[in-house]
């Protein structure tokens, strides 16, 4: 085999590891962020008022920003996901939220879920969620 060729080969060897290992790290950081949403993420009411939740939360001035929230609700018979608009929450700032979605005040378990990450690549937190009230209470 000519040198040439094996300097190719080799070259494109080394590339294909590299994106390999920057694909594998990126994961690795995402899922890291996610478990230290629910420290820099201070919930200070999470409620069902009516037909509503009531959500206010907190952010610290060192986490991540949160891009978005998702509430998961889980009754006896349906699991239903809510994507919340206009719910970001950058580092230092509170979020005073009013959420019209269904639940059963005492029987429905309610995730509160973080969307992390860059506003192009938004990363769903849905194996942490940041508050999990089993069952939601009555504000």
């Amino acid at each position: 085999m000519s040198p040439l060729i094996a300097t190719v080969l080799l070259m494109a060897f080394a590339v294909a590891l590299g994106g390999m290992i920057m694909n594998w790290s990126i994961d690795a950081g995402t899922n890291s962020d996610c478990e230290d949403l629910s420290t820099h993420v201070k919930v200070l009411e999470f409620c069902s008022q009516g037909s509503d939740v009531i959500l206010r939360m907190q952010a610290d001035a060192s986490g991540p920003a949160v891009q978005g929230i998702k509430l998961s609700v889980l009754t006896d018979d349906i699991e239903n996901t809510v994507n919340v608009k206009n719910a970001e929450l950058k580092p230092g700032e509170r979020l005073d939220l009013s959420i019209p979605v269904l639940v059963k005040e005492g029987a429905s378990r309610v995730d509160l879920l973080g969307i992390i990450g860059p506003k192009a690549e938004p990363y769903l937190c849905d194996q942490n969620p940041i508050e999990r009230v089993d069952p939601i209470a009555a504000c």
